[in-house]
C-alpha cells in the first residue's frame, strides 16, 4: 500500500505546524524601557568636567538618542559573540563583577552604557552593574545621551532612570 506513506507524511507535517503555531502564539516580551529621549541631556557634573574648549565642543557633539536591542556583556560579546538566554547567567556575573555592559541592535552596532553623571560616576556614587546584569539577555528600549567615536559608541543613561 502507498497510501500509508503518505498519511504519515501528512501527520508528521501535520503535528510541525501545530507545534510551530503554539510557540508563536506564545506572547512576546515587551522590552523593558530604560531612561527617557525628551529628557536627556548632559547633567551639571558632566558639563563641569569639560575644562577647555575642545572638550567643549566635544561634548556639544552628544545627542538624546533611544536604542533598542539586547542587553549583553561586552566582554563576552567581543571576546565570544556570546549573547541570548543562554548567556544571561554568564554574562550577569560579568557585568555584577565590573565588566561594561552593552546594547546589541538588531542591525549588530554595539553601545556601552554608562551613567551619565560624571562625578558620582568616577566616584562610585552611581553604578549600573545591578540594572544591567538584571536585564542580561533582554530586549531593552534605553534612552540618553549618545557620543560616537570610529571606535565605537557609548549611552550615557541619567541615574535616576538606572534606580527605576
Amino acid at each position: 500500500m502507498k497510501i500509508a506513506p503518505l498519511v504519515i507524511a501528512i501527520c508528521i507535517a501535520t503535528v510541525a505546524i501545530s507545534q510551530t503555531e503554539k510557540k508563536s502564539e506564545a506572547p512576546a516580551q515587551a522590552p523593558v524601557k530604560i531612561g527617557d529621549k525628551a529628557s536627556a541631556k548632559w547633567s551639571s557634573t558632566t558639563v563641569a568636567g569639560a575644562t577647555n574648549e575642545d572638550q567643549k565642543a566635544w561634548l556639544a557633539k552628544g545627542k538624546p538618542e533611544t536604542v533598542t536591542g539586547e542587553v549583553v556583556d561586552i566582554s563576552c560579546y567581543m571576546q565570544l559573540h556570546k549573547t541570548g538566554e543562554k548567556h544571561i547567567d554568564c554574562g550577569s556575573k560579568c557585568v555584577r563583577h565590573g565588566q561594561a555592559a552593552g546594547i546589541l541592535t538588531q542591525d549588530h552596532e554595539v553601545y556601552i552604557v554608562m551613567p551619565e553623571e560624571h562625578d558620582p560616576r568616577r566616584d562610585g556614587q552611581v553604578d549600573i552593574h545591578e540594572m544591567m546584569a538584571g536585564n542580561m539577555g533582554k530586549q531593552v528600549v534605553a534612552s540618553g545621551m549618545v557620543q560616537e567615536t570610529k571606535q565605537g559608541k557609548a549611552l550615557y543613561i541619567s541615574a535616576v532612570d538606572l534606580k527605576k
